[in-house]
């Protein structure tokens, strides 16, 4: 005997597969006044205000803080930079306190769940509203944040010209340390040397002035010494 649920199963495949014909056919017999599908990209469907996009920088407030490329869960941000009112590094970009040489998003891995919003401290990056990043190039889909432009060889060279800059700047700033902390220890053995000189010299000058009151005071000792 074939129980119950054998049958009850059947009724709701057909069912289920009714019900979903029944939608297509009512779509495609009023396709004009139900138009799900636009034109794009010579149409364009209108934006929520809560939609997370491509990422935008105001590098002029950034502080080179890393935070962002931090809390990433996906590592899809990369930043490279000198930190400083005043960087020294030539030709970046300069932010609030530091001048940058690199602020890329990949959009290959990126999720766009919009953490590197939160721990912002000057609140410069934000994902706006454009969504039409796309490529037939997985190189191409690396965006460089500081220019809004795709990422590129030239971006790579001036990075890595500017790695070398930083490499020799801080050499520079190593070797001045060193010369600083051994011009202290040579002021500090020069003090040490005339601190102990110093007492011996003050001996020798209190017993010259010893023997000299003595003298004053006894000169008929030092008259018949003399004798």
């Amino acid at each position: 005997m074939i129980p119950c649920a054998y049958f009850m199963n059947i009724f709701k495949v057909a069912r289920s597969i009714w019900i979903g014909m029944g939608i297509t056919l009512k779509y495609f017999l009023n396709h004009k006044k139900t138009l799900c599908t636009i034109q794009y990209p010579r149409e364009k469907d209108l934006i929520p205000a809560r939609h997370r996009g491509i990422h935008y920088l105001e590098t002029e407030k950034c502080v080179l803080c890393w935070k962002c490329s931090d809390i990433c869960p996906v590592d899809c941000i990369y930043i490279e930079g000198v930190r400083g009112v005043d960087g020294p590094l030539q030709g970046g970009y300069r932010g609030q306190k530091a001048t940058l040489s690199k602020f890329t998003v990949d959009y290959t891995v990126c999720i766009f769940c919009g953490l590197c919003e939160e721990p912002c401290p000057p609140k410069c990056i934000w994902l706006g509203p454009e969504f039409d990043y796309h490529s037939t190039d997985r190189t191409m889909m690396e965006k460089n944040l500081l220019s809004d432009e795709v990422y590129t060889e030239s971006d790579e060279v001036f990075v890595e010209w500017a790695r070398g800059e930083n490499e020799r700047l801080q050499e520079e700033k190593k070797k001045q340390k060193e010369a600083e902390k051994a011009a202290k220890a040579a002021e500090k053995a020069a003090a040490v040397a005339v601190a102990e000189e110093t007492p011996a010299e003050a001996a020798e000058e209190t017993t010259e002035e010893a023997s000299a009151e003595a003298a004053e005071e006894n000169p008929e000792v030092e008259g018949d010494a003399a004798e």
